[in-house]
């Protein structure tokens, strides 16, 4: 739980001139101190989603991806009118393979400053399953959540502005809302983050996102992985505890 004291609600609050994108108007000195203490907006429950970028040339690490055998689901529909979902290589453990360790190296260093110095966690988060996403022409991935995981990623070694975008959508559900006329954090329920070549993206595992269909030639290729804690969970005193290496 977190207790707000007057000080730290006004260091989180937004101030209404940012989030309507109009600039202050100038008050004469008498009014200025009257006026800022006037409305406070809280974002409270704010998603943490981590961007950072890859620092070096990886051509061996994407031949290596490119050669990795996929295997292709198609759901829905009939014979000539199906969903083409992205493809997924067989392999689900590719960040344990030497040929990309330098990249196991760069995600593990990002999950641990997410955990750290975002989610301010002492628990030792660990890489349970990496897998490659293929996506070409008129394929797209359907909206999930990544189960039995925490923390999830994606580094992308291949996108670019013709390629469809990461989709996120709000977990809680807006089945009845105010009609707008300009979005905002508060009022969006998807969010659409384009990404670059070499970048890794880090959200909770049960963030909602998609990808919608490529519709370009260029094949999106990007690398996921999820996470686990090791080690233990919770606390002994509050009766939460839970022995991961225990547990039978």
């Amino acid at each position: 739980m977190i207790e707000l004291n007057t000080s730290r609600r006004l260091k989180m609050s937004i101030s209404f001139d940012d989030l309507t994108g109009k600039k202050p108007q100038q008050q004469p000195p008498q009014q200025q101190s009257q006026s800022q203490s006037q409305d406070e907006l809280l974002s409270l429950f704010p998603t943490p989603v981590l961007i950072a970028q890859y620092p070096v040339p990886y051509e061996k690490e994407l031949e290596y991806i490119r050669n990795l055998p996929c295997r292709r689901e198609n759901k829905g529909g009939d014979a000539g009118n199906k969903i083409h979902y992205n493809r997924q290589s067989e392999d689900t453990f590719v960040l344990d393979k030497p040929e990309l360790s330098n990249i196991r190296e760069f995600v593990k260093s990002k999950l641990f400053k997410f955990a750290r110095e975002v989610m301010s966690s002492k628990d030792e988060v660990v890489i349970t399953q990496s897998w490659i996403n293929k996506s070409g022409k008129g394929e797209s991935h359907h909206e999930h959540v990544h189960p039995n995981s925490m923390i999830s990623g994606v580094w992308y070694p291949v996108i670019n502005e013709q390629l469809p975008p990461i989709q996120f959508r709000s977990r809680a559900q807006r089945d009845i809302s105010l009609s707008t006329d300009k979005f905002n954090n508060f009022n969006s329920a998807t969010f659409l983050l384009p990404m670059k070549m070499g970048e890794i993206i880090i959200f909770p595992s049960n963030l909602t996102h998609s990808v919608p269909a490529n519709q370009s030639d260029t094949e999106r290729i990007s690398l996921s992985f999820n996470t686990w804690c090791k080690g233990s969970l919770g606390d002994i005193n509050s009766l939460t505890y839970l022995p991961l290496d225990r547990c039978v």
